[in-house]
């Protein structure tokens, strides 16, 4: 029964994964941005991490149990797993940085990724040296540490969160309208996010029918702030456009493709940089009439996003 539940988990999870990195490709193929990009980078080594640290660390140990390893061999082993995740996490870190200074268009200051990238890199050997020590003295000792570095790991996740909130924040100030809003709303859900792993910190050696479900918690707390952004995202960001677009190969992609009259007024607009909602106003449709044409233009093209549409009606 047990490991039904942790394999439904791990499902949800991979669900949960793959949903991000999917809506982080679309933020790229519509928005095409460098904030888009960097949080794109940062989902994916961030659920790199949590696939090593977590998944990794539950195989090993059903791996080793299925060999007759000893309870002190196995725990040594699995507890070393995390430390394989350590150079996604430290990419993730960067990565929120420079998604902050990117949302609020402020320049990053000189070296201070190579800096935070070289500090941080110092957390390998300093989270293998305790590691090292939970080989020696009893198992009591030895669980007992183990918490240390995955405390010290969210405590430093923490502390980038932080100051990714402080960036967001200052960077507002000078913005008036919607956006102000919602940024400072986007940058208190990514708070909100690590509040959630940093609860899981005290069940990490529990009983297994409880850590399950803080697992998928771990999952989810990166899908709530990316979520709203993508709910919001046309108030904030503007879609990408055609440049130059030539007449000639819009009409050759109509004929080709079959595109349909309230089709074309759909490309006509997202040539024109609009978002959804503008469509809808310009058009007279609902939101969900819009994302439907565009889904089924997309489909007929061949295509995957705005950006790939874009590119084929420029000159």
């Amino acid at each position: 029964m047990l490991s039904l539940l942790y394999i439904v988990v791990f499902i949800f999870c991979v669900a949960i994964t793959i949903a991000c990195i999917l809506i982080a490709h679309e933020f790229i193929s519509t928005y095409n941005t460098t904030f888009h990009k960097n949080y794109h980078y940062y989902l994916i080594t961030f659920f790199g991490f949590a696939f090593y640290a977590i998944w990794a660390q539950v195989l090993m140990r059903v791996l080793l149990l299925s060999l007759n390893t000893t309870r002190p061999q196995i725990e040594m082993i699995a507890n070393f797993m995390p430390i394989l995740g350590i150079p996604f996490l430290i990419i993730s870190w960067v990565m929120l940085l420079k998604m902050g200074y990117s949302l609020v268009s402020t320049p990053i200051k000189k070296n201070l990724v190579q800096l935070h990238f070289l500090i941080l890199l110092m957390l390998i050997p300093l989270v293998w040296g305790c590691y090292i020590l939970l080989d020696k003295g009893d198992m009591q000792f030895s669980q007992n540490l183990s918490y240390l570095p995955s405390g010290s790991i969210v405590l430093i996740e923490l502390i980038y969160v932080l100051l990714f909130l402080k960036i967001i924040y200052n960077g507002v100030q000078k913005q008036n309208g919607p956006n102000k809003k919602i940024l400072n709303k986007f940058a208190w859900l990514m708070l909100l996010g690590i509040i959630l792993r940093i609860t899981i910190v005290p069940f990490l050696f529990s009983n297994p029918w409880v850590l399950a479900p803080f697992i998928l918690i771990y999952f989810l707390s990166n899908f709530i702030p990316l979520f709203y952004l993508r709910l919001n995202s046309d108030l904030v960001f503007t879609p990408i456009h055609a440049e130059n677009p030539i007449e000639e190969k819009k009409a050759l992609i109509y004929k080709k493709y079959k595109i349909t009259k309230r089709e074309k007024e759909i490309v006509e607009q997202i040539c024109k940089g609009k978002t959804n909602q503008q469509i809808a106003d310009e058009l007279f449709i609902s939101l969900q009439t819009v994302k439907d044409h565009t889904h089924r233009i997309y489909t007929k093209i061949g295509i995957k996003g705005r950006m790939k549409l874009v590119q084929l009606v420029n000159g």
